[in-house]
């Protein structure tokens, strides 16, 4: 029962997906299939007719063969050509669903939350994106492709049976059609657990080779080849016992398929021809019911593998909808009063928050938050690592869930969408983020704006990459490698900070932006970024382990455990005992 609601529950989901013009076309697609269905019987009856009617009667009758053979002929050409039409509209239906359910799964995991991305590998999710799409979209093939034409022709093939043989006989016939479904359904159950199991493996070694490929320099650096590969290889050989489990089981299974059709099928040429001898029924009707037996038992046949490969398409488009259930990320959640712009100056105030991840509620990682950041205010944010530094800017960007009160220009900040967020402050994170791209749809990267290249090449002279890009074969036409790999850590950190300097935000954020940049690249930027502040007024808030960075900062807050410990300028701090003194002087606590 279970099983038959997740069928009901995946097919009107998957229906769904369709659009409107192929939703309609699949009933064309069904009359197609009950015409071919029809014609594929004629020929068994044709060649019962010239067995009785025109090989056993005079030579010169032969001649009447020709124009039965012809017809033969162009009833299966026309079936054909049915075929090839029906085929050619699944697969248009098909790549429909595919392109409308690939968009709809990137569009639910790029509003995901980001405790999912935590808890998940990035492979992992990759690997169960591509399997599902590809068991989804298999099931509509296997539907009307498979499972529709194989009923649709054993129904036939019933018919003409009942037609030609005593109903008793055929009555006995067609018990082929429980009994081969019996071994199937009792397949399908004992099999479907392990397929999950082996879906669910195949995952996770999705997960752990995307993560060796992305450490493969330190993998060389390390010579750790040889203990990665037997620790891919031990995980393969798991996989592999599980697969010869499930495939003794499914060998065992065909066999008993193929013992059910035999013994069916000699039964069906038994009883024609007893029927033959009694003269009940005529040689070309015994001829006819095999064939019509062997139109029965090839759709049973497919049905089997139908049935199979549809219990596994189940398995893999549950699995999809079930990405495409994932709750919407808490910042995509239109509130009441929710603004798209924000109304007056960009004062931040921080009031008694408290976070901790959904992952470990019993863990607070900030801890009683309480802070005044004025607009156009330049603060710094120092402090041992894992102290929620980090934390605190996420929490202010929206991109992490807290207690307490945060607002900003007087609104609080849940009022916000991520439109007028995305509008008003820009983010720069130690590790940014590159596209496989030219450098200049780099530095464009989020911009809603049309950009000239005139202003692309200001940011990048502003964030000291100008020189550099121009050197480049195609200079700004360049492409990057994924993740920005032929660069370096220094030029992939000065692309990140050419946007800020060519979106131009009311509040930018600085998390050990400039950590892998020299020194006269940092301090070129650093007076960049002052003048952004001074000029335009622009609230920054900087983290940065390297202090000398913090030293022009308004102000400076520090923090040790999630909570605020100290907080004045950078020389008060560096002149009173406390962590921040202790820091500068490099006294390890």
């Amino acid at each position: 029962m279970k099983t038959e609601k997740r069928g009901g529950r995946i097919g009107k989901k998957l229906f769904q997906l369709l659009p409107r013009k192929q939703k309609t076309g699949f009933v064309l697609i069904l009359l197609i299939l009950a015409v071919s269905a029809v014609l594929s019987q004629i020929t068994p009856l044709a060649i019962g007719y010239l067995t009785d009617h025109v090989l056993a009667g005079p030579a010169e009758g032969f001649l009447s063969v020709f124009p039965i053979l012809g017809g033969i002929l162009l009833v299966n050409v026309i079936n054909e050509v049915l075929k090839v039409a029906r085929r050619l509209m699944v697969e248009d239906a098909a790549t429909q669903a595919e392109k409308r359910a690939r968009q709809r799964a990137a569009d639910s995991l790029l509003l995901a939350p980001m405790s999912y991305f935590r808890s998940h590998m990035t492979g992992n999710i990759h690997g169960r994106l591509n399997r599902s799409l590809e068991g989804t979209v298999k099931l509509i093939k296997l539907l009307f492709m498979d499972f529709a034409p194989a009923v649709s022709t054993g129904l036939a093939a019933v018919v003409t049976i009942f037609l030609q043989l005593p109903v008793s006989v055929a009555c006995l016939v067609i018990l082929v059609i429980p009994a081969g479904t019996a071994i199937v359904f009792r397949q399908i159950s004992t099999q479907k657990g392990i397929r999950v199991e082996l879906m669910e493996t195949k995952a996770d070694m999705d997960g752990a080779m995307v993560e060796l490929l992305g450490g493969m320099e330190t993998i060389r650096t390390l010579d750790s080849a040889g203990a990665e590969g037997e620790r891919i290889g031990a995980r393969s050989e798991k996989l592999r016992k599980k697969e010869m489990r499930h495939h003794r089981a499914m060998a065992f299974y065909d066999c008993l398929k193929f013992i059910n059709e035999a013994v069916f099928s000699v039964l069906v040429i038994g009883i024609s021809v007893f029927l033959a001898s009694r003269q009940i029924i005529t040689v070309g009707t015994v001829l006819t019911a095999y064939l019509c037996f062997t139109q029965l038992t090839g759709p049973l046949r497919e049905l089997h593998r139908i049935l199979d490969e549809f219990s596994e398409c189940v398995v893999l488009a549950d699995d999809y909808f079930r990405l495409l259930d994932l709750p919407v990320d808490f910042s995509y959640r239109e509130g009441e009063g929710q603004t798209d712009h924000a109304a007056g100056d960009e004062d931040i105030f921080l009031r008694h928050v408290n976070f901790a991840y959904p992952e470990k509620t019993d863990r607070e990682v900030l801890t009683d938050i309480n802070l005044y950041i004025p607009s156009g205010t330049f603060l710094g944010i120092a402090g041992p690592s894992g102290c929620g530094k980090s934390t605190l800017i996420r929490v202010l960007d929206k991109l992490e869930q807290a207690g307490g009160e945060i607002c900003i220009g007087g609104k609080p900040l849940s009022s916000f969408s991520r439109e007028a967020l995305a509008d008003m402050i820009a983010l720069v994170p130690q590790t940014p983020f590159l596209i496989a791209d030219t450098v200049e749809h780099n530095i464009c990267y989020g911009m809603k704006r049309p950009v000239s290249l005139e202003e692309v090449k200001e940011a990048a002279r502003k964030a000291n990459m100008a020189d550099e890009i121009e050197k480049l074969p195609g200079a700004y036409d360049f492409r990057l490698s994924e993740g920005g790999k032929n660069f370096s850590g220094g030029q992939r950190q000065r692309i990140a900070l050419a946007r800020i300097f060519l979106r131009k935000p009311r509040i930018l954020i600085l998390d050990e932006a400039t950590s892998a940049l020299d020194n006269t690249s940092e301090k070129r930027i650093q007076a960049e970024i002052e003048k952004m502040n001074e000029r335009d007024k622009t609230t920054v808030i900087s983290i940065a382990h390297r202090l000398t960075t913090l030293r022009n900062c308004h102000e400076l807050i520090v923090m040790d455990r999630g909570r605020i410990v100290q907080r004045g300028t950078f020389s008060e701090l560096e002149n009173q005992p406390g962590l921040f003194r202790d820091m500068a002087r490099g006294i390890v606590r």
